[in-house]
């Protein structure tokens, strides 16, 4: 339902744009084009597919296929325009219609994208009345109170924002590809990224990512714990 609610509003603003503009719906839309697009964001999508994933996650690398597809398309169909026999009267109008692709892209990758689980900190939890007093905890089983508290002690830990955010994901047990699909990134980028946090953190698993990260909250200020 909400990639219908999506394409719904992308061509009700297309609607809009070509009555405000003035310039004719016929001319933006290329059958042929649009689906060689298509076809591209399959074909590039097959070869990291693997069974077991969610929904989400397999639109989320169907989105980012789309726009990879829509940039080669797009060089491609600019690059003939060298052999092609052109006046200067009409050479923006050709370069314009050769660079629709990338707005087929744009709007595949809208409509296939996924947002952002929201974190549990986020949500928003009923008032049931007056609090309760927590338990007390082990030191070992200290935590960081929210993921921003956390993201900036694995920032403290020397990792960048990127390898940060990735961390994150893995403490939650995502796997390569599901890091992928959220972060839009490709699994090589994902595979590299952590191959750094393993380095910097000088360990060989991703277990221990969150091991290091209780050694330094140990080692942590009072009011930075729970």
């Amino acid at each position: 339902m909400k990639n219908l609610a999506k394409t719904a509003s992308l061509l009700t603003y297309i609607v809009i744009l070509s009555i405000l503009l003035q310039f004719r719906l016929s001319e933006l839309f290329d059958f042929k084009q649009f689906c060689l697009v298509l076809a591209g964001m399959f074909l590039l999508f097959f070869p990291g597919f693997s069974r077991g994933e969610t929904r989400q996650n397999y639109a989320g690398q169907l989105a980012s296929c789309a726009l990879y597809a829509s940039y080669i398309q797009t060089f491609i169909l600019l690059f003939l325009l060298l052999s092609t026999e052109v006046t200067q009267e009409h050479l923006f109008r050709e370069v314009a219609l050769r660079c629709r692709p990338i707005l087929y892209g744009i709007c595949l990758w809208v409509i296939f994208s996924i947002e952002p689980e929201k974190t549990p900190e986020s949500r928003t939890v009923p008032d049931s009345g007056p609090a309760k007093s927590p338990a007390p905890e082990m030191p070992e089983e200290r935590k960081y109170k929210t993921a921003s508290e956390t993201y900036e002690a694995y920032r403290r830990l020397g990792l960048t924002n990127r390898e940060s955010e990735l961390a994150l994901l893995i403490e939650k047990g995502k796997s390569n590809s599901e890091i992928a699909a959220e972060l839009n990134i490709s699994e090589t980028t994902v595979k590299k990224h952590i191959s750094n946090i393993f380095e910097k953190l000088k360990i060989s698993r991703r277990e221990q990512i969150r091991e290091q990260l209780r050694q330094t909250a140990s080692n942590s200020q009072p009011d930075v714990l729970k």
